[in-house]
């Protein structure tokens, strides 16, 4: 993920509710951990960087006799940075980076049958993940908006099958001309 999306995402959720670094980062792993993998120490950096900058603001509050925290809140700089991160991220198609693609490439510096293994491991792996989603999907507790995105990785969830599936029957058409 790159700083303009994670600037969007951080910006996106500020906007919703003003934060602490650990709600923020708690909301990431528990709702949105499938959308943008972004590390606690990257959030806490982006949301430094943008205090800097003028897009959130901060403040401290001290609930009881616990530590001090500070609550981040969009500014109205963030907005309007916001606005146009927004727009930029749906007007641009991202293809995304895959570690798959590497381990691929280099399928055939492993005996077949062992390759068979590793990718009927992966298949297993993503046969879950597909689980996991279409029932995620069937929840009627999600916003219209997060629907929409719980569908689309369900898609390409779905393509990963029918091209593992490919990728399977390449390495057993490899095996059987040899």
């Amino acid at each position: 993920m790159n700083t303009e999306d994670r600037k969007l995402l951080l910006l996106g959720l500020l906007r919703i509710q003003a934060m602490h670094g650990y709600q923020l980062n708690q909301f990431l792993d528990e709702h949105l951990d499938f959308i943008a993998s972004l590390k606690p120490s990257t959030a806490y950096y982006t949301l430094e960087r943008m205090a800097e900058e003028g897009l959130v603001q901060t403040h401290a509050e001290q609930p009881g006799r616990r530590p001090a925290r500070q609550i981040y809140d969009i500014t109205p700089a963030g907005e309007t940075l916001y606005q146009k991160l927004l727009r930029g991220n749906l007007s641009r198609y991202d293809m995304g980076e895959s570690g798959d693609d590497i381990g691929i490439g280099f399928l055939a510096d492993l005996p077949q049958a062992e390759a068979q293994a590793c990718l009927s491991q992966k298949r297993a792996i993503l046969q879950g993940k597909i689980e996991q989603f279409t029932e995620m999907a069937g929840r009627s507790t999600l916003s219209d908006a997060t629907h929409l995105t719980v569908r689309r990785t369900l898609h390409r969830l779905r393509a990963d099958e029918v091209w593992l599936d490919e990728v399977a029957g390449w390495l057993n058409q490899q095996q059987s001309e040899q």
